[in-house]
């Protein structure tokens, strides 16, 4: 009887984690369109970036703007991934639709790499949801969900290397799966290099070297075929949105020293990135009380994902930068730490510790549940009401900091100029963002309208441009920079028939969105 029980554990366990996503994900949706008002929108304006980027895909261009090149996506793959619902209705919610299926699956390999620990360890079912529902919240599955972008698919690839790594730990041999999903990983997100690296270092362990070698090749040959058609296309040998916020334009002909402190962004009021130092030195405890040579090697490659995450990767921007390192290497250090229980004289002990560590780390993205309803609302009440304006009453050439939901499913004729870089080479390789190359820029590619947060350069708004309107949400800030966007007419624009459009504009704004207009036009309150 005790022996069936714990047949029967392994697709209970997982399915109860695959339902239990599930439910959480629905009731965020819910959540979003009751708060927008039946409008559903994403948590961040990045990802209408990519659904951007792959309609132009769709129509044999690379870039945002016709006949410009440009590169603002961070993924190589996520927007050719988008591109076949580029041209319909429903293509919006492919973003949605393709996380929600690498979460869910994320959710069910975790419920069933929790059944192989139970084996053993006499953990009870309960303990185990605890374990599931803590990992699952390491992962921030349901947050990552509504985020859009590509880090749902990366988080699924860093769970199947951790799984691949559990099976060198318990002995085995390093499964393919693990192999190409650490092959993918870069095609999804750079950062997964680091994936590459762990992986690696384990097979070696194992005394693969040869096995390492070729998978690490084989994990540079999509990246460097990317860079070549980039490279061909007249841009940079990464994407835009890879150099302007790394800030390595802006560094370009400067020291090494100079380029590593612009990379090397430290966000010490960040809990996460303080996390990701805790499981670093667990890890090190661990590798350091090891015995076995492929256990070694395993935990070895675990902590070297996360110094290369936190030295070379960012933290943060809504929980979605370090998820991908943190439950890999939680994954890791959690699989050590259960083949020590299963040898400890308090078992039930050490589990709940495990239990409580766990929802320690998972702690920084327990806010991204509470919180989800709230940034797509963000969203929706300041990226999504300047798209309005562009779409249905402007419908001109228009310069923006924030490019993404005003570039997607806008009027042909529609020229969008991004003023922070993603989408124009010239603005990213501009060093002094000042109030002269403003005018010169706007006036070079007649954009009459800007909508900007002023205080993102050097000497704010030219003189020379009128202040129209002043866009203030009046809720909490959860995922957008500013409270207030300043909408001007630039020195090329047609004030009189702007001002026109931006009162009938005014009429059409939900209550939670205040414009001061005319000589208010400035202020930063609402």
């Amino acid at each position: 009887m005790r022996n069936g029980r714990l047949l029967a554990l392994p697709a209970t366990v997982a399915f109860a984690s695959l339902m239990l996503y599930l439910a959480v994900v629905l009731g965020l949706f819910m959540a979003i369109l009751h708060r927008n008002g039946g409008v559903f929108t994403y948590t961040l304006d990045d990802p209408y970036i990519h659904l951007a980027l792959a309609e132009k895909i769709a129509q044999g261009h690379y870039g945002i703007n016709p006949g410009e090149a440009s590169a603002p996506s961070s993924s190589i793959v996520w927007p050719f991934l988008l591109a076949p619902g580029a041209r319909e209705a429903w293509g919006m919610y492919l973003p949605l639709v393709l996380n929600a299926i690498c979460c869910a699956l994320a959710a069910w390999r975790i419920g069933h790499i929790i059944d192989g620990w139970a084996v053993g360890s006499e953990l009870s079912w309960l303990e185990q949801m605890l374990l599931a529902m803590a990992l699952m919240l390491v992962a921030n599955l349901a947050g990552l969900t509504f985020v859009g972008m590509e880090h749902g698919l990366q988080v699924l690839l860093a769970i199947l290397c951790a799984e691949g790594l559990m099976k060198a730990f318990a002995g085995q041999r390093i499964p393919c799966w693990c192999l190409v999903a650490a092959i993918v990983g870069p095609m999804v997100r750079y950062e997964s290099f680091a994936l590459v690296a762990a992986v690696a270092i384990a097979l070696v362990g194992q005394r693969r070297g040869r096995t390492a070698a070729r998978m690490a090749g084989l994990s540079l040959i999509g990246p460097a075929l990317f860079s070549i058609f980039l490279v061909l296309h007249g841009l940079s040998m990464l994407p835009s949105s890879v150099m302007v916020k790394a800030q390595l334009y802006a560094t370009q002909n400067s020291s090494w020293m100079a380029i590593v402190r612009s990379m090397y962004w430290i966000p010490v009021h960040e809990p996460a990135w303080w996390v990701q130092w805790s499981v670093a030195g667990l890890l090190v405890f661990l590798l350091v009380r090891e015995r076995d040579r492929v256990r070694r090697f395993v935990l070895g490659g675990a902590f070297l994902a996360a110094i290369l995450q936190v030295v070379v990767g960012r933290s943060y921007w809504f929980h979605r930068y370090e998820v991908y390192a943190m439950i890999f290497t939680a994954m890791a250090a959690t699989t050590a730490l259960v083949e020590r229980i299963k040898w400890s004289d308090k078992p039930r002990l050490w589990r709940g510790l495990l239990a409580a560590g766990l929802l320690g780390v998972g702690a920084p993205y327990a806010t991204a549940l509470w919180q989800t309803p709230a940034a797509a609302g963000n969203v929706y009440e300041q990226q999504y009401q300047m798209h309005r304006f562009v779409a249905d009453f402007y419908r001109r050439t228009v310069a923006v900091n924030d490019l993404g939901l005003v570039s997607y499913q806008r009027p042909a004729n529609v020229y969008v100029l991004d003023l922070f870089g993603l989408a124009s080479s010239e603005a990213a390789h501009e060093k002094h963002k000042n109030a002269g190359w403003m005018d010169e820029i706007t006036n070079r590619h007649r954009a009459g309208l800007a909508m900007i947060y002023p205080d993102w350069y050097e000497e704010g708004a030219p003189d020379d441009w009128q202040p129209l309107g002043t866009m203030c949400i009046t809720g909490n800030l959860v995922s957008i920079s500013r409270r207030c966007v300043v909408f001007y007419s630039t020195a090329v624009g047609d004030t009189d028939e702007m001002q026109s459009e931006l009162v009938e504009f005014t009429r059409t704004l939900p209550k939670s969105v205040k414009m001061a207009l005319g000589r208010d036009a400035s202020s930063e309150k609402p």
